[in-house]
């Protein structure tokens, strides 16, 4: 009663074929030949009696057939790999793999040594940290969790809210313009900002006031970049005016180094939350799930720093 029961090995091996852009790629990842890949791919079909995958003159593309088994196939393997860590952890001990993608600003000024301490709190947990923007899609870039700053989550996965993020114009004490402090948004908008590139070349800055509607401010930065760390250091240097949320410069803020600027609106930027994206048809490993909860309580525990002085105190 078991001889129509395809062997696991052969569903990984078919998941895998799917989620690489061709044979080869899949091959190579699997660590055998093409040929070999074809020909367990043959014997899938076989046992499961269906077609699995139509080749046409161009591509590779899943039949209803493939496509049924993918789905459930990817469900088997992560309950496989579930139960695997749920019986290494009897043990007191989680192992495994994890994935993870980082902003860069909130990856490189905050996350990075979280993750030091999490590998070494978990030193049987493997990490692959990619650090960048882009985070498009979680199975095919093979990756666990990913972190995004956003104010609208993708609905292609599954996104838990972890934190508000606010954001914040400020420059050194010593910036001046026209010989004064920045005091009213005519000066503000003749000043030499510095923000972030994903906000365009040119874009309208929108400022919240707690007593009236939102202003629109019409600017073209002088200084942009995708890195955050490279943007403090500028208006450090006394550069003009920046645009970073709150978590980039909240050390600066405290200290005196920076100052607030025109504190009594409150600025939007790129995105006002930080959610922790899963794939939707994945179940997270245990060791994904350790790492998840670890990154929430140290978020959860630090980001009052990360609020305006009147909300966080």
């Amino acid at each position: 009663m078991f001889d129509n029961i395809p062997d696991l090995n052969l569903v990984r091996l078919f998941v895998a074929m799917v989620e690489s852009p061709n044979l080869s790629v899949a091959a190579q990842r699997c660590g055998m030949t093409r040929s070999n890949m074809s020909h367990r791919l043959k014997r899938l079909e076989l046992v499961m009696g269906a077609q699995l995958l139509r080749r046409t003159t161009r591509h590779v593309e899943l039949t209803q057939a493939g496509r049924l088994l993918y789905q459930h196939g990817v469900r088997l393997l992560d309950e496989m790999r579930a139960a695997q860590a749920s019986i290494d952890s009897l043990g007191g001990t989680v192992r495994g793999d994890v994935r993870v993608r980082l902003p860069t600003g909130l990856g490189h000024l905050y996350l990075a040594p979280v993750l030091l301490e999490f590998a070494r709190s978990y030193p049987d947990i493997s990490l692959r940290v990619h650090i960048n923007d882009n985070i498009g899609d979680l199975v095919s870039a093979e990756v666990d969790l990913a972190l995004k700053i956003t104010s609208a989550p993708p609905e292609d996965h599954v996104a838990r809210r972890l934190c508000a993020i606010q954001w914040v114009l400020c420059a050194a004490p010593s910036f001046r313009h026209e010989g004064r402090p920045v005091r009213t948004l005519e000066e503000l908008g003749r000043c030499s900002l510095i923000a972030p590139q994903s906000m365009g070349r040119r874009f309208d800055l929108r400022l919240m006031h707690a007593h009236g509607d939102p202003l629109v401010l019409r600017v073209a930065p002088r200084l942009q970049s995708g890195d955050y760390p490279f943007l403090r250091e500028a208006v450090l240097a006394g550069l003009g005016v920046v645009l970073l949320p709150r978590y980039a410069v909240w050390k600066e803020l405290r200290d005196g180094l920076l100052q607030e600027v025109l504190p009594e609106f409150e600025p939007e930027g790129v995105g006002n939350a930080i959610y922790l994206l899963t794939a939707p048809n994945r179940f997270p490993s245990m060791a994904a799930r350790t790492l998840a909860a670890f990154v929430q309580t140290h978020i959860e525990r630090h980001h009052r720093d990360w609020l305006r002085p009147a909300a966080g105190r």
